[in-house]
This record gives C-alpha cells, sequence and structure tokens, in this order.
C-alpha cells in the first residue's frame, strides 16, 4: 500500500497588515510497516518560511512521529486531525515577562485561537488534492535560514544564500549577521571545510 494522507494540520500566524502566512504543516499518513507488514499511523511536521526573495514558500521536514495535541493560534484542518485549543501564546519581540505589554495584547488578539473553514485565498489548490501537495508544487522544499540583513528567510542552498551568510565548518552551522561564528572572517570558515 502506497502512503495516503488521512489528516492535516496547518498554523497560521496573521500580520499587521493582516495577511496569513503558513508556519508549519503536519501530516498524519498511513503506510505499510516494512517491519510489521500491517498499515500504520505517521505523523510528520514540516517548518515553513516565506522567502520574499522568490515569492514562495520553504519548507522542511524537521519532526516526526508526533502531532500536537494543543493549538494556540490560528489553524486550518482536514481529515482525521483531533486538537485541544488553548489561548495564542505568541508575544512582541519587545516585551519582557510576564508579556502583558500592549504589543504583545495586539498580536494575540489578532491571532487569537480560532480553526479556519477553509485555506486562504492564496493557497488556490489547482491539481493539488491536500496543502502538502501545493507546498510540493510551489514551494522550495529545503532548510530556511535568517538574515536579518536582507530580511528574509534564505533556502539553506550554496547557491541561493545572500553575501551576509554562509556555512561555517567550525560550529557545523550557518554564520549570520545576528548569530556570526567566532571565525575571524568568511575565508577561515571556507578553510576549515578544505
Amino acid at each position: 500500500m502506497a502512503e495516503r494522507i488521512t489528516g492535516l494540520l496547518a498554523e497560521f500566524h496573521k500580520d499587521s497588515s493582516k495577511r496569513l502566512w503558513l508556519f508549519s504543516v503536519y501530516v498524519l499518513s498511513e503506510r505499510m510497516s516494512r517491519f510489521s507488514g500491517e498499515n500504520v499511523q505517521y505523523a510528520d511536521g514540516y517548518d515553513v518560511e516565506w522567502c520574499k526573495r522568490y515569492q514562495s514558500y520553504v519548507f522542511h521536514n524537521s519532526s516526526s512521529g508526533i502531532m500536537p495535541k494543543d493549538i494556540d493560534g490560528i489553524y486550518f484542518i482536514s481529515g482525521d486531525v483531533k486538537v485541544k485549543e488553548k489561548p495564542c501564546q505568541l508575544v512582541d519581540a519587545r516585551d519582557k515577562p510576564p508579556w502583558k505589554g500592549k504589543r504583545t495584547r495586539i498580536i494575540r488578539e489578532r491571532n487569537r485561537t480560532r480553526r479556519l473553514r477553509k485555506l486562504p485565498k492564496a493557497f488556490e489548490m489547482g491539481h493539488a488534492t491536500n496543502l502538502m501537495e501545493w507546498l510540493q508544487d510551489n514551494g522550495i522544499e529545503n532548510g530556511a535560514t535568517y538574515c536579518s540583513e536582507c530580511r528574509d528567510w534564505l533556502p539553506e542552498d550554496a547557491d541561493e544564500l545572500c553575501d551576509h551568510v554562509w556555512w561555517c565548518a567550525k560550529t557545523g552551522s550557518y554564520s549570520t549577521p545576528n548569530e556570526r561564528c567566532t571565525c575571524t572572517n568568511r575565508d577561515e570558515c571556507d578553510e576549515r571545510m578544505g
């Protein structure tokens, strides 16, 4: 039996312009276990970021085996997925505990927990039968790294990154304007790869 998607959970964030942005997708599927030969349920989670440069979502599989039980924001469900709603927990980056600032209250009101009955207009399904197929057809499947200089999420592919972000072999991660590695310069990062 081929994999069959039985449920999908998508989480959204509404920004100050009132646009809904997708930021995660969980896929519940049924497929045959290679160990027992029986049909079993699998859950895969995908992180999703908007890339302004390519006007496209960048997504990658970031977890397996867990479907969220609680949801605390704007969401869409299709198929066999059950969640318990909780109040929105988003905070403004400039706020401090106990997270009661005016900007935090505005963000939480705008993103109050609620289920969307249908996907936003930006997700015109075309021939896709679900949101995961739509992402595979219209998005970029890759990890994403944020560049604070470009103010953009970029695909983690050496040809796709900007001049402000590069791979550091010493740290085993990307060196970004907000999280620079300890190397003295970019050439030193490159030398460690050789």
